[in-house]
């Protein structure tokens, strides 16, 4: 999911999380190509260059940049949570979800960001959006877990945090 930065360093980048609203639910790690579909759709519409994600079963957590002057963050993520409800198997028709278009029963409505100021702050934020894995306990090292950028950063030498 990382893509080079075709936008100036830091000056609209940002951490952010994403929950749903039942912390036992498995629903992302299960349904990983529904997300990634989402994320694609949400980029294509609304640009934006993703340094790092790590999906864990019932939370996300991942490093992207806005193109200069967008501040819409938070509509991406709307947009993102829209496909990926409407794309998982058995939910219902798209006009029935459209009715109520604040309801995201999936997800907490809340969607933290920090801005990221510096080419340290990013480099701190990457590394731990890849030990979430680790300090959840889902794994020991964060190269083990599978649903992480980690291992496109290897792959590109991007260096491992």
């Amino acid at each position: 999911m990382e893509m080079p930065n075709p936008y100036p360093a830091f000056d609209n980048t940002w951490g952010f999380s994403a929950y749903l609203r039942d912390p036992r639910s498995r629903l992302l790690v299960e349904q990983p190509d529904v997300l990634r579909r989402a994320f694609r759709i949400a980029r294509h519409t609304r640009p934006f260059v993703l340094h790092a994600i790590v999906v864990l079963p019932s939370q996300l957590h991942g490093v992207w940049t806005l193109p200069p002057g967008d501040e819409e963050g938070e509509s991406r993520w709307r947009q993102i949570q829209a496909v990926f409800d409407r794309q998982l198997p058995g939910q219902p028709p798209r006009a029935l979800l459209r009715r109520d278009r604040c309801a995201r029963p999936l997800w907490q409505a809340d969607f933290p960001q920090q801005r990221i100021v510096d080419a340290a702050a990013l480099q701190q934020h990457i590394a731990w959006v890849h030990h979430c894995p680790v300090q959840q306990g889902h794994v020991r090292e964060p190269a083990q877990w599978p649903y992480s950028s980690i291992h496109r950063r290897r792959r590109h030498g991007a260096g491992v945090e």
